[in-house]
C-alpha cells in the first residue's frame, strides 16, 4: 500500500527529473528542438499478506495514473509546462477483515502541475491534487481530500540537483504539513540516489543500459485515508505503512520499463477512526494520540510489480 502524500511526492519527483533531463537535451542538441516526453502512464500492483491472531489477512492495492501535457515550452535550456492527469487507487482487504467492518476503498485524483523556469539552473513548480477518497457507498463533498505542494529547484551540476519545498494536505484526520528536500544525485556512471526527504529514498545501481537494481525506503507519514459511508457513521479508514524493499528494473525500450520489488512493511497500521478523532497538524501533532475504533497493527512482507511508459 502507498500513502496518498507519496502520490504527490512522486509527481513532484518526476517533474524534478523532467526539468533536468529536458535542460540537458536542449544543451546537447543546441538549436535543434529536442523531443520532450512529459506524458506518462504508470500502473502497479502490491500484495501484502500478514497474520493477526493466528488468521491470515491479505492487503492488495492497485494504482494507475495518466499524466499528459497541456502546455510546454523549452527555450535555451529553460522548460515551462502545465501538466494534468488522472489517478486511481484501489485498496482491498480479505481474510480476517471483519474486525474492521470494511474491506474495499477507492480514491480518484486529478493532479495539476505547473512549472516555471527562471533560468537553466533555477525553476519553481506548484502542484494541486483534489482527491475523492471513500468506500463509494455514498458519495458527497465530504469525501474530498485536497493536497498541494510547492518546490524551488536548483541544478547544481550535470550530476547533482536538489529542490526545497513543502506539501500541505487537508485529510480526514486533520491537516498535514511536511517540509521536503528533493535530491537527484548521479554519484557515478552507475549509481544514482534520488528521493524526497524525509518521505522516500531510492538508491539505484545500473547493471547495463536496460537493467538496474536497488533499494527503496518509503515512510508512511500521514497515511492514506478514506471516508466511510453513513452506515459506518461517516468514520474514516487510515492505512499507515513504512516499507523498505529491493527492486529490479528492466527497460526494454527508452520509453518503457517494468519493475519488480519485494520488501518488508516495518510499520503497518490499518485502522478505523470516529470522524471526530482528529489532530491539528501532522506530523507535529502525533497521530498516535487518536484512539481507533478498530485496528490491525502488524508488520509483514510485501511484493509488487509495476510498469511505466513515457510519451
Amino acid at each position: 500500500m502507498k500513502i496518498k502524500v507519496s502520490v504527490l511526492i512522486a509527481i513532484v519527483s518526476v517533474l524534478f527529473k523532467l526539468n533536468v533531463q529536458a535542460q540537458e537535451k536542449s544543451i546537447q542538441q543546441g538549436s535543434t528542438k529536442p523531443t520532450l516526453q512529459l506524458g506518462a502512464f504508470k500502473a502497479d500492483y502490491t500484495y501484502s499478506p500478514f497474520n493477526v491472531n493466528g488468521e491470515d489477512v491479505q492487503a492488495q492495492q492497485a494504482n494507475t495514473s495518466l499524466i499528459f501535457p497541456l502546455y510546454s515550452k523549452l527555450k535555451d535550456g529553460k522548460l515551462d509546462f502545465l501538466l494534468a492527469g488522472i489517478g486511481y487507487t484501489g485498496l482491498f482487504l480479505s481474510g480476517n477483515n471483519t474486525e474492521l467492518g470494511a474491506s474495499a476503498f477507492h480514491s480518484l485524483s486529478i493532479p495539476i502541475s505547473y512549472q516555471k523556469s527562471l533560468s537553466t539552473r533555477y525553476s519553481f513548480s506548484v502542484t494541486f491534487i483534489p482527491t475523492l477518497s471513500s468506500d463509494l457507498k455514498d458519495i458527497s463533498g465530504e469525501d474530498m481530500i485536497y493536497t498541494g505542494a510547492a518546490a524551488f529547484k536548483v541544478k547544481v551540476s550535470e550530476r547533482f540537483s536538489y529542490s526545497l519545498g513543502a506539501v500541505y494536505s487537508k485529510q480526514f484526520f486533520g491537516a498535514l504539513l511536511l517540509p521536503l528536500v528533493g535530491i537527484d544525485w548521479q554519484i557515478n556512471n552507475k549509481l544514482n540516489l534520488s528521493g524526497s526527504l524525509p518521505v522516500s529514498q531510492r538508491l539505484k545501481y545500473s547493471l547495463s543500459a536496460k537493467n538496474a537494481l536497488g533499494i527503496n525506503n518509503n515512510l508512511g507519514i500521514g497515511g492514506g485515508t478514506y471516508r466511510l459511508s453513513e452506515e459506518m457513521n461517516a468514520a474514516y479508514f487510515q492505512a499507515q505503512q513504512s516499507k523498505i524493499s529491493l527492486f529490479y528494473n528492466y527497460m526494454p525500450s527508452k520509453n518503457f520499463s517494468i519493475e519488480f520489488n519485494a520488501g518488508y512493511n516495518y510499520v503497518q497500521k490499518l485502522g478505523i477512526y470516529n470522524k471526530d478523532q482528529k489532530i491539528d497538524l501532522a506530523p507535529f501533532d502525533s497521530l498516535d494520540d487518536r484512539i481507533p475504533l478498530r485496528e490491525l497493527n502488524k508488520t509483514g512482507i510485501s511484493v509488487g510489480v509495476g510498469i511505466n511508459y513515457l510519451f
